[in-house]
């Protein structure tokens, strides 16, 4: 019984197993190899221009600004009146502490006069000494006061922000203008601390500003010091060896740095 089924059961197979094929599913093909984006140079930074020198002037003392000329984008010279206050009753106490400095200064001198004639005692010639320092102290401080109703401009340079208006009262210590040293120019920028082991002061590279499109040859002038411990980056400045008249403080761009662009000066 068992050997008369086995020709009928391999027949079953025979028929059965061209159909069992034709109905298999093909392979999956296999996955597409993963997207991946072209890197960046390893060598180009992103560059902030700033100014080298730049600073918030401010009131030295508290007043009504009567001077307040320039506007925002104006250039000036190193000296130039930048703003002036209101000054009538400094000059007022000036005027009083000169005369009772010079009070003081004659009857200190009468006193002295006195002495050498015995005809004084130590205590009222001390006093006398004493009153014209301090009348001479206060002639001091009211020349200051006096000196601080006009800001004058610490270097040649331009307004970057106007932070008052004229006939404003402003307290002691008031913004008036953010202004900005335009004949130096810095570039900042922040690079991977591995780049210690090649980067130096005098180091060329090449910039092109975004703003204005232009090529620019700098050089790096000095390097912080201190590592950022978390972005294992550090900061690093550099200057541009050329004319800077179409820059201003805040534009950006991108600096192209490699060990051959090595130059043989040293960074100023």
């Amino acid at each position: 019984m068992l050997f008369s089924a086995r020709p009928a059961l391999l027949a079953l197979c025979l028929l059965i197993t061209p159909a069992a094929l034709a109905q298999t599913p093909p392979p999956p093909p296999p996955p597409p190899p993963p997207l991946t984006l072209a890197p960046a140079p390893a060598n180009d930074i992103r560059v902030q221009i700033r100014a080298r020198q730049h600073t918030v002037l401010a009131a030295e003392m508290a007043g009504k600004i009567i001077e307040l000329p320039l506007r925002e984008g104006e250039r000036f010279k190193k000296g130039d009146r930048l703003a002036a206050f209101d000054c009538d009753a400094a000059r007022a106490r000036q005027s009083h502490a000169a005369a009772a400095a010079q009070a003081a200064r004659r009857k200190a001198e009468v006193a002295g006069k006195l002495d050498k004639l015995s005809s004084i005692s130590m205590l009222d010639v001390a006093e006398a000494e004493s009153a014209l320092t301090m009348a001479m102290a206060e002639q001091a401080i009211t020349d200051v006061m006096v000196r601080r109703c006009v800001i004058t401009a610490p270097f040649d340079g331009r307004v970057s922000e106007v932070k008052a208006q004229r006939y404003a009262y402003m307290p002691e210590g008031g913004e008036l203008l953010a202004i900005y040293d335009a004949s130096q120019f810095e570039l900042e920028m922040i690079v991977p601390s591995t780049w210690l082991a090649w980067i130096k002061p005098g180091l060329g590279f090449d910039l092109r500003v975004d703003e204005t499109g232009r090529d620019h040859a700098a050089e790096i002038s000095r390097i912080a010091g201190a590592v950022d411990p978390v972005s294992q980056s550090v900061r690093v400045f550099g200057r541009i060896k050329g004319p800077i008249d179409n820059l201003l403080p805040g534009m950006s761009g991108s600096a192209h740095i490699a060990p051959s662009t090595a130059t043989t000066g040293g960074g100023r």
